[in-house]
């Protein structure tokens, strides 16, 4: 019976932690986004038009 409860609370405390890392690295993507992947500088372009619109 010990050996069943040990694997219990063993897959309890595992699910609790990954859940904790989880949440946290999301909530510091929100919080601090582009900290360590900037975006990329892409700079002006140039508008070529709307496709739909073009000889009708």
């Amino acid at each position: 019976m010990t050996r069943k409860r040990d694997i219990i609370w063993t897959a309890i405390i595992a699910t609790k932690q990954w859940f904790s890392k989880l949440f946290s690295s999301e909530a510091d993507a929100l919080v601090d986004d582009f900290k360590n992947n900037l975006p990329p500088e892409i700079g002006t372009q140039s508008y070529s038009g709307d496709i739909h619109d073009k000889r009708d």
